[in-house]
């Protein structure tokens, strides 16, 4: 598959089109981008061409993207192109071997723990009209842990940034993650990648720009005045992660469809049995007594509603959905009638100073950091903290455990409320 030519850019355009790149998901810059082109969407709206009905067209696309909702006028067959998988491919073939010789027992563990949710991620690719190729990049971004976090914040199967997460309609808040929801956060990773090809046309770059972000590969399109994605392959301007994305995404699926042919065993898609409900929760309940009510395992529980971080459901806003084994919603609900809330547990609000680190405030409070971590979602404590930033700090421990996407398999047994958890 070849991506469309870039039309030739003058130096008019061409601060039209850097411009728009700061203009994230604005719709003066969704509209820039489309009408100067410039690593946008790649002759989607031809300089020779430019009828009202394709003008209309991308007016409309700048409304609706990055809202969380696919847009027809990128693709108004709905169809998209498969991904090539480019075996013979110099880099691709670098990559094979890093995953099927020097690096074994690492791939063996990703494609282990991809067996619990393809089923899943297939099922939703399928329901978007996606190539089945895009399934498998949860192996690339996180290994299929769903609890992976990146020292840059990123988190989840997807590794999603807080701001991506929430355009595309995912909770992040310090009661509600939901970039650890396995089906919702697959759910908003399609939606962001239907908008990618729309915006840059091609499967190369839209996967590109999931790694980098898409201003960045704009910035660096009109930098190059590149034309195609090996245009960009050297440039500078590029991180090294970002130029090794797609062969090594090329790589790790032509791997996860063949195994057997690459000495691994082949992939059992363990599909779940377990059905489920939603049963909206007014209130602050912990997940602890929502499980005794429902006579069933703490842990199965927690399992069916990973996105609780603190393992109570949300005290403010709209009741919360809770996930609950098919048949026990009006248990629950009757259970909950004569029973109060749980009182809201005290928290200090950390105003960070000059000076202050993060280990000076684990000191200080003797909290773990992944307690930190999951309540302040949008700080990035691997970082060195700025002024002024306020840091939520628990009196109590928070219920599940986020570990990088070095550390292997997910941790299967966590602790309940007002425990501590074991160190991996």
């Amino acid at each position: 598959m070849r991506c469309g030519r870039i039309p030739a850019i003058n130096p008019k355009n061409r601060r039209r089109s850097t411009l728009a790149g700061f203009l994230k998901f604005s719709f003066l810059g969704a509209l820039l981008i489309n009408l100067a082109g410039c690593g946008a969407s790649l002759n989607l709206v031809k300089r020779d061409n430019l009828n009202p009905s394709s003008l209309s067209g991308t007016i409309a696309k700048a409304f609706t993207f990055g809202s969380g909702k696919s847009s027809q006028v990128s693709n108004r067959s709905g169809v998209y192109p498969p991904i090539p998988l480019e075996a013979n491919e110099p880099r691709v073939r670098k990559f094979l071997r890093e995953y099927g010789y020097e690096h074994r027992n690492t791939t063996r563990n990703y494609l282990a723990q991809a067996q619990k949710f393809l089923p899943m991620v297939k099922e939703q690719t399928r329901e978007h009209h996606l190539p089945q190729e895009l399934a498998y990049l949860f192996l690339l971004e996180s290994g299929a842990n769903p609890e992976a976090r990146s020292r840059a914040n990123a988190l989840g199967m997807w590794q999603f940034m807080p701001a991506t997460a929430r355009t595309y309609g995912l909770r992040v808040d310090s009661y509600v993650d939901e970039r650890l929801d396995p089906a919702k956060s697959t759910n908003a990773a399609l939606l962001y990648l239907k908008d990618l090809y729309g915006m840059f046309g091609c499967w190369r770059l839209a996967l590109s720009a999931y790694n980098s972000g898409e201003n960045k590969l704009n910035r660096v399109l009109c930098k190059e005045d590149a034309n195609e994605y090996e245009d960009i392959c050297s440039s500078r301007m590029l991180k090294r992660e970002t130029k090794e994305f797609l062969p090594r995404f090329q790589a790790i699926t032509i791997i996860a469809k063949s195994p057997e042919k690459y000495g691994f065993q082949r992939i059992v898609s363990k599909r779940s049995d377990e059905k489920h409900e939603l049963a909206p929760i007014q209130g602050s309940y912990s997940l602890d007594r929502l499980a005794h009510i429902l006579g069933i395992s703490y842990a199965d529980l927690l399992e069916l509603n990973p996105a609780l971080v603190r393992g109570v459901t949300p005290t403010d806003g709209s009741p919360y959905s809770v996930r609950v084994p098919t048949g026990k919603k009006d248990i629950l609900l009757a259970g909950l009638r004569n029973i109060p809330e749980d009182k809201p547990k005290s928290q200090i609000i950390h105003v960070v100073k000059r000076g202050d680190s993060v280990k000076g405030i684990i000191r200080k409070y003797g909290v773990p950091k992944e307690m930190l971590v999951q309540l302040n979602p949008d700080v990035n404590l691997s970082r060195r903290l700025k002024k002024g930033i306020k840091i939520t700090v628990p009196k109590i421990p928070v219920t599940k455990k986020v570990v990088s996407k070095t550390n292997g398999i997910t941790p299967k047994n966590r602790p309940k409320p007002g425990t501590s958890a074991k160190k991996s």
